[in-house]
């Protein structure tokens, strides 16, 4: 315990505890800065120790880099170069004093207006971008002068990274210690990328946008030039007029801005149009790059769609792009197109647009942009052109097959019709089919069994389920209308032929993807992936695949077929509407019979293709404005040209999963769900009947023998009958009779019956109609009525024979009045007239020959049926006519 002198000493220490430690806080504090400081310190010394390592790994300064872009090399699925973007033949070279003054300033004042000022970099810039990056995030803003701009086209890569803008900080002041600045404005002014397609340096560009040499360019169009580097493809003059203007307009300003012209001469040039400034315009011919088509699409890929790299970038950023292109396919794709062979009566403007992808990963294998393709609008990639009854699989039986679990066999009405608004449709042949089932509706690409189908999805599923199924197979519909059953949507050959490929693969999608990485020169790489999903389940993949072959086998896609291949597909064509008819001076029948578009979709296990074709905007006399019934085919042919040569016989044939089942007649159902058939209601259909129908009485037998003729018997029974009433029946064509009354009539009757299965499960055949054969069988045998018999016929007389006949032909012929009467024969009773009748004259004519009888002898009698057709029903196993017996026998 401290010890004090006095008590006030004892009251001021007990007043002020605290004085120990104030001296403690200031130790910490001191602490705290020096602990500070030391970290600053060593930041300061990491960040120095990085920035030369990081200059120490900057590449050299290679004069021959500086002239030309960065070549941006492409490559195939197997990591084989195909092609360099950069392509030095196509470019125009300018020394700098045949650049002019106007030019020279537009872009310095637009692009960095210190560029005399400055050693490379320019520290005023940096500090305005340090602020817009610590506000904005890293990148918001750049602070690259012209020097620096060169050498990042030349020597880095186009990507904001703190390393590559200390590299090209380093680089830039080294290079304006080896240049001089006019030496470096010549570098940047040739080497500078300005659009349309790969147009480098001021004097390609010129040649490209005014047609005219960089030296005669005016203001306006130096300002329409400089504006370009900021954006080429958004201030492109041909394509975004308005926005180019707009920007050409800022360009004027800022030279104001920068004293390198007068307001004046400002506003002079801003009332240039660019109409005016563009009269010149015109493509260059440059030399055809490899695959240009499929170059085209990963450019659309990398800088439209996925916007990994700038369009600078591709042209001018010394890239290494390694895609999934087939150079196989590729080849095909264009030799097919190019060949003016395989599209006869075509006019100028017809166009196709090709698609293949990798029917398992979705990987596109090739593109075919449009015949005799260079540059411009891609078909393959176009979505302006509706799809056709190519929609069917994907708006209507797909959903139905997967919300519904319809089979195969479900059945369907083709019938007049409408939409729910009352809007009438029909069919493409303008006939309906009447109850068929789904799996021919869609292989005869029947409307009204579309529309209804999806009618009823969306009445019991829900208009959100088709959306969701649509979604999965990379389409985006807001609102799904029934019209978009038949495919009155738009959609580019690549986007069907991605979903298509989902139906053959097991129901996973994949979205179509060209390029499987991206290299810079530092090294640096981007690894691309694309979507993937289960987009429906396998038993609709499969039963709609199943349906699709109908279509190339027996429906409307048989000019697509392959044979010996496993193959799906659907075809699709526009009609053309009234309207377009009518602006157009389309004929009616030309009209009924044409298109605006034809499409083949289709697919094997390993690859899908899509094929559109039709014409392009006509801008002369002779261009086409459709399609004739001839060219609509064209789609098919070229599909099957293309695939013919990519697939083979030996390709294994889509695989059913186990949650299929089958049906009669090789209809599919899911499992589960096995829908009740009803069977089908055969054709009744009689059989023929016998013919030659014969009866023989054998007196000594005391026995009368019944024969008949008759086909194949197989299958077939015959039913005997006596005067009507059924004796018994036998499967021979032949029977023995006994027991007759001698002096007795008789009728006896034949039936053909059927016993079994004919073979024709469609057709169920009934009893034949009888065939009938009367006989007398004879009295008593003794020798009086024999020696009767002789005495009568030998003690004939024409008179009493004609008096004996008359009164037989009278008695024998009351039952049946009017049979089997001979040409000239009245008939007997006294319905006719007497025969013969009196002539005009008075005259009697001669008297009718008399009718012969039956034979009467002493060993039997005989009677044979008189079969004469009518009867057109046919054994099922005898392919002969059937006969009319009349019921008689026939008098000798």
């Amino acid at each position: 315990m401290a010890e004090y002198k006095s008590r006030t000493e004892r009251r001021q220490a007990q007043a002020d505890p605290k004085g120990k430690n104030k001296g403690k806080k200031k130790g910490l504090f001191r602490r705290i800065v020096l602990i500070c400081l030391l970290l600053f310190l060593f930041f300061i010394l990491a960040g120095t120790i990085t920035v030369f390592a990081i200059i120490k790994n900057a590449p050299s300064l290679d004069p021959s880099k500086l002239r030309d872009p960065m070549s941006t090399i492409i490559y195939d699925k197997n990591k084989d170069k195909i092609d360099t973007v950069f392509d030095r033949e196509k470019r125009i070279n300018a020394p700098i004093e045949k650049i002019p003054d106007v030019v020279q300033d537009a872009f310095i004042s637009t692009e960095d207006a210190r560029f005399y000022k400055h050693f490379g970099i320019d520290p005023y810039r940096i500090g305005g971008a340090i602020i817009a990056n610590i506000t904005h995030g890293f990148g918001a803003e750049g602070a690259s002068t012209i020097t620096q701009q060169v050498v990042k086209n030349s020597y880095l890569s186009p990507r904001k990274t703190l390393t590559r803008k200390i590299q090209e900080a380093y680089l830039s002041i080294k290079l304006e210690q080896k240049y001089t600045k006019k030496q470096i404005l010549e570098m940047y002014l040739n080497k500078i990328y300005l659009g349309e397609g790969s147009t480098y340096g001021v004097a390609t560009a010129s040649q490209v946008y005014f047609g005219k040499n960089i030296e005669d360019v005016s203001l306006a169009q130096a300002a329409t030039l400089a504006a370009l580097p900021k954006a080429p493809t958004t201030y492109d003059p041909l394509r975004h007029p308005e926005a180019a203007k707009e920007r050409r307009d800022l360009v004027l300003n800022l030279m104001v801005k920068h004293k390198a012209i007068t307001k004046a001469e400002a506003e002079k040039a801003k009332k240039v149009t660019m109409e005016e400034e563009l009269k010149g315009h015109h493509k260059l011919d440059r030399p055809k790059s490899k695959y240009n088509a499929f170059v085209n699409y990963i450019h659309h890929e990398l800088v439209d769609v996925k916007k990994v790299i700038t369009d600078d970038d591709f042209y001018n950023g010394g890239l290494k792009i390694y895609t999934t292109l087939d150079p196989k396919a590729q080849q095909r794709v264009e030799d097919v197109l190019n060949n003016d062979a395989n599209f006869p009566g075509v006019q100028d403007n017809f166009e196709a647009g090709v698609s293949v992808v990798d029917t398992k990963t979705g990987a596109v294998r090739a593109i075919g942009g449009g015949r005799h393709y260079k540059a411009g609008i891609n078909w393959a990639l176009n979505s302006d052109n509706s799809v056709g009854s190519t929609a069917k699989p994907i708006m209507d039986y797909g959903p139905a097959i997967e919300y519904l679990k319809w089979s195969t066999a479900h059945k369907i009405v083709d019938e007049p019709h409408h939409y729910s608004d009352g809007t009438p449709l029909g069919n493409w042949d303008g006939q309906y089919d009447g109850e068929e089932t789904i799996r021919r509706a869609l292989a005869r690409s029947r409307n009204i069994p579309a529309v209804k189908t999806l009618q009823q999805v969306i009445d019991k599923a829900g208009e959100n389920d088709v959306k969701d199924f649509t979604d999965k197979l990379g389409f985006n519909f807001k609102t799904v209308y029934e019209a978009y059953a038949i495919g009155s949507f738009s959609a580019s050959p690549l986007q069907m032929a991605g979903a298509y490929a989902a139906f053959g693969n097991d129901g996973v999608y994949n979205e179509p993807y060209g390029v499987k990485k991206v290299v810079f020169p530092e090294g640096k790489t981007i690894d691309l992936d694309h979507k993937q999903h289960k987009a429906m389940h396998d038993y609709t993949a499969y039963m709609v695949t199943d349906m699709l072959k109908d279509v190339v086998t027996s429906g409307t896609g048989t000019r697509a077929n392959i044979s010996g291949v496993p193959l799906a597909g659907k075809t699709g064509t526009t009609n053309i509407t009234d309207k377009y008819a009518k602006d157009h001076n389309i004929s009616a029948s030309a009209e009924n019979t044409g298109a605006l578009d034809a499409w083949f979709v289709g697919y094997t296990p390993k690859l899908t293709t899509s094929v559109w074709t039709g014409y392009t905007p006509a801008k002369k006399d002779s261009d086409g404005t459709y399609l004739s019934k001839q060219e609509s085919h064209y789609a098919q042919s070229t599909f099957s040209a293309i695939m013919s040569s990519l697939t083979s016989s030996d390709t294994a044939d889509f695989k059913m999963p186990n949650s299929v089942g089958t049906l009669p007649g090789s209809e599919l159902y899911v499992k589960g769900h096995k829908p009740y058939i009803k069977p089908k209601e055969k054709k009744s259909k009689r059989l023929k009947k016998p013919t030659n129908l014969h009866a023989e009485y054998d007196q000594g037998g005391q026995k009368l023998k019944l024969s008949w003729n008759y086909g194949n018997t197989d299958n077939v029974s015959f039913g005997i009958a006596q005067n009507t009433n059924s004796i018994g029946s036998t499967g021979d064509t032949s029977i023995e009779i006994n027991n007759l009354q001698p002096g007795q009539d008789y009728t006896f009757s034949v039936t053909a019956t059927p016993t079994g299965n004919s073979g024709d499960s469609d057709t169920k055949y009934t009893a034949s109609n009888p065939a009938t054969v009367k006989i007398k069988i004879p009295g008593d045998t003794g020798n009086k009525n024999d020696q009767n018999n002789k005495d009568k016929n030998k003690n004939k007389d024409k008179d009493k024979n004609k008096d004996k006949n008359k009164n037989k032909d009278k008695g024998k012929n009351d039952n049946n009045p009017g049979d089997n009467q001979q040409p000239g024969t009245p008939p007997n009773g006294n319905d006719g007239p007497t025969y013969p009748p009196p002539k005009d004259d008075g005259t009697t004519p001669p008297t009718p020959p008399t009718p012969p009888t039956p034979p009467t002898t002493g060993n039997g009698g005989t009677g044979t049926g008189n079969d004469q057709g009518g009867d057109t029903a046919n054994n099922p196993n005898n392919n002969q006519g059937g006969t009319n017996d009349t019921g008689k026998t026939p008098e000798n």
